[in-house]
């Protein structure tokens, strides 16, 4: 009874949350996580639930809740005609192998500092999606460099808990990707990321034990469940407007958002630190 009184008020949060992800992963193509880890963390600590380990489990859930959502999102675009499988049989080994590694990393890492290093990311993605994209390069790079670069996105995405689309958009676009077929593609990579990225939260999690309800190392069900269930109402819907709307101006928009939510973490993180 207890846990159904503290989990009670968390439900519209955690709806609203989900649905509001689930509209940008269609929307933009990423997995969701950008949004859901700094307000799933908020939501753990405010509450009481989790505060030692409040970033690692949100990272965890958020990439648990990115597994159904880069499903639905790749399946609209894939109707689309925006999937490239050919991007995604050379790059995707990379990006998986770097999922792989990122919750070891992150696990040796402290609340505090996974709060500054999210924030940092959040920020430069933000000041990425910005600035015009410039094509450095017409296809995907040769081998060195695209294990290099597919390890590198794994690695971030699993690391901060998001889908990926955050650094595979851009990365496309560089190499010459229309920004739809790069959006498509991307919701599709969100899947090599999420589910070696959730496995591995899963597994360093049980070492650590988080005193928490309800949780398999470091994802928390209650927030997974209410949140993908949301964010399936609205991903598909995200991925129609995405086809009709001008991508330019949506990305400037949710770059002011992501520096905005970033600059707040860093605070906090370097607050957690005594930095500050």
């Amino acid at each position: 009874m207890a846990l159904i009184d503290t989990l009670f008020p968390l439900f519209l949060p955690l709806i609203m949350t989900g649905m509001f992800s689930g509209f940008i992963a269609g929307l933009l193509g990423v997995g969701g996580g950008i949004v859901i880890v700094p307000i799933l963390a908020f939501v753990l600590e405010s509450s009481g639930i989790a505060t030692s380990f409040s970033m690692h489990i949100a990272i965890g859930s958020s990439l648990a809740i990115i597994v159904p959502t880069s499903v639905i999102s790749a399946q609209a675009h894939y109707r689309l005609g925006n999937v490239d499988r050919d991007c995604i049989r050379k790059l995707g080994p990379f990006v998986f192998l770097g999922a792989l590694g990122g919750a070891i990393i992150a696990y040796g890492l402290d609340n505090a500092a996974l709060k500054a290093l999210f924030g940092t990311l959040a920020v430069l993605i933000g000041l990425l999606f910005m600035v015009r994209v410039i094509i450095l390069h017409k296809g995907l790079p040769s081998l060195v460099p695209r294990a290099f670069i597919g390890g590198a996105i794994g690695i971030v995405s699993a690391l901060v808990g998001i889908g990926g689309g955050s650094l595979t958009v851009p990365t496309l676009a560089a190499c010459g990707w229309e920004m739809r077929r790069a959006v498509g593609t991307s919701a599709l990579m969100g899947l090599v990321i999420s589910i070696p990225g959730m496995i591995s939260f899963m597994i360093v999690g049980l070492r650590a034990a988080p005193d928490v309800a309800l949780v398999t190392g470091f994802v928390w069900w209650p927030g997974v469940i209410v949140i993908a269930a949301a964010a399936a109402l609205t991903t598909k819907f995200g991925a129609q407007v995405s086809a009709k709307l001008d991508q330019a101006q949506l990305r400037r928009i949710f770059g002011v958002f992501l520096i905005i939510v970033g600059s707040r973490l860093i605070y906090g993180g370097l607050t957690g630190l005594g930095l500050v």
